[in-house]
This record gives structure tokens, C-alpha cells and sequence, in this order.
């Protein structure tokens, strides 16, 4: 017989009845349910539509426990699988039920702090950019030659940039996707 673990997390009240309401409409316990769910991603995607996003929850601060019961073989593969993003299990379990609840991306601080980087840069080139115009319109001259080609290729960096972290968040989104 397999030895099962204990896998605890923290939810808030409403995050927690929803759990309890949709396990309840397919049949199962919420620890039933959320074992099908690690088993689903754990052996890969399929070609099924992803969840409904919901609107946009406002944060709640309150937190209740769930314990689950997984095998000593899941909770070793989640226990890789959150290391290998950074993250405790109880978290990874955590960024797991929410992403497939609100549909929504759950990011780890090392991605966050990327996208802030990114942001914080695009933010800089725009400010930039609002100067030369503001020098331009003023008719005053600029020490270096803007052309319209070196906008155009500033214009793509940017497009290609926006592709890049618009693919990270939807990898980001798929990560999370139990279908």
C-alpha cells in the first residue's frame, strides 16, 4: 500500500466555499477533487478549452485550511515541480487551484520582479521618447539626428519586447491549465 502525506494550504473563505460548492456539484471531497486536479496536470496537458476567467475578485485577507492526502509519489512531483519554479509545495498547490479558479496568471517573485524590470524600462523609453517630441515641437534641434527609420526600429524593439512578456504570461497562464 501506498504511503500518503498530508498536503496543507491556506485559502480564504470564499475561495475555500467555492472549492467545497464545485466538488460538491461533481460528486467528490474537496481533498478528492484537488487530488484529481494535481493528477490532471501532472500528467500533462490535453486539447480541452480552458476555464471561463472570472471578474476580477477584490483581495481577501482571511485564510482557512484545507488538508489534502496525496501519495508519497504526488507529493514528491509536486514538491519538483515547486522547486523548480521557485516556490514551496503549499504554494504551488495555492498558485495551482487559484489559476484554475479565476483563470487568471499566477506568478512567482522571480517572474513578477521580471515583468516590474520590464515595465520600469518601457516606462524609461516613453519618457524619453516625450522628450524629443517636446524638444521637436519646440523646433529646437536635438545633438543627434532622430529619423523616421530610427523610430520605426525603436518602434518594433518595443512590439517585439510587448510579444515576448504578452508569451511569458500566457506560458505563465498554460502552467497552470489542468485541461
Amino acid at each position: 500500500m501506498t504511503r500518503k502525506t498530508t498536503l496543507s494550504i491556506r485559502l480564504d473563505d470564499d475561495l475555500k466555499q467555492r472549492w467545497q460548492a464545485l466538488c460538491l456539484r461533481q460528486g467528490s471531497t474537496p481533498s478528492d477533487g484537488l487530488r484529481q486536479v494535481i493528477v490532471r496536470l501532472l500528467n500533462g496537458p490535453t486539447t480541452d478549452t480552458p476555464p471561463t476567467p472570472s471578474a476580477h475578485e477584490q483581495p481577501d485577507t482571511s485564510r482557512r485550511r484545507l488538508e489534502l492526502r496525496l501519495t508519497e509519489t504526488e507529493y514528491a512531483r509536486i514538491e519538483a515541480l515547486a522547486s523548480e519554479q521557485g516556490m514551496s509545495a503549499n504554494r504551488w498547490v495555492i498558485h495551482l487551484i487559484r489559476a484554475n479558479l479565476s483563470g487568471e496568471p499566477q506568478f512567482a517573485m522571480m517572474e513578477l520582479r521580471t515583468l516590474g524590470e520590464s515595465n520600469s524600462r518601457l516606462l524609461a523609453i516613453g519618457r524619453n521618447l516625450n522628450q524629443i517630441a517636446r524638444h521637436m515641437n519646440a523646433g529646437r534641434a536635438l545633438e543627434t539626428a532622430i529619423t523616421a527609420d530610427r523610430i520605426d526600429i525603436l518602434t518594433r524593439h518595443i512590439k517585439a519586447h510587448t510579444a515576448r512578456v504578452a508569451d511569458i504570461m500566457r506560458a505563465n497562464i498554460d502552467r497552470w491549465r489542468l485541461e
